[in-house]
């Protein structure tokens, strides 16, 4: 049986050896997953500072866009004052085109009129040097007789 009892402490040694080692093993994989939590964690804590700042940045930048986007409604606001004010104008300078050409109008008629007076007054002046030019005939006949 001492072949038998030397098989078994032998047995006993391995199992012995194999369950430190179990034991060793189990140990490492538990400092390493502690190692790796802390890790995962760390790189957690980076992400989660990581993604607060980005969500900051989105936060400053959709800020801006609603400024952006209230500039934008007063200048669209400007440009229909600018607008209004034109139609105005174009409005007033429609009215003062209308009473230039009504004067213009009356300008022209008046010298139409001014023409047919000046036309009519040049011919009774002809006329007028005509009858002075006979009457001057008529007088050196009476004297010449």
């Amino acid at each position: 049986m001492s072949n038998v009892d030397a098989r078994l402490d032998r047995i006993e040694g391995l199992l012995g050896d194999l369950i430190y080692t179990v034991g060793l093993l189990k140990s490492q994989f538990e400092d390493e997953k502690e190692a790796n939590e802390k890790r995962f964690e760390q790189l957690k804590s980076q992400m989660n500072d990581r993604f607060e700042q980005i969500d900051r940045r989105f936060e400053k930048i959709d800020r801006r866009f609603e400024q952006i986007d209230r500039r934008f409604e007063q200048i669209d606001r400007r440009f229909e004052q600018i607008d209004v004010r034109f139609g105005q104008l174009e409005q007033r300078i429609d009215r003062m085109e209308s009473r230039m050409d009504r004067r213009l109008d009356d300008i022209m008629l008046e010298l139409g009129k001014n023409k047919q007076e000046h036309e009519y007054m040049a011919s009774r002046l002809f006329r007028a040097e005509m009858e002075l030019d006979q009457l001057k005939k008529q007088m050196a006949g009476v004297k010449d007789e």
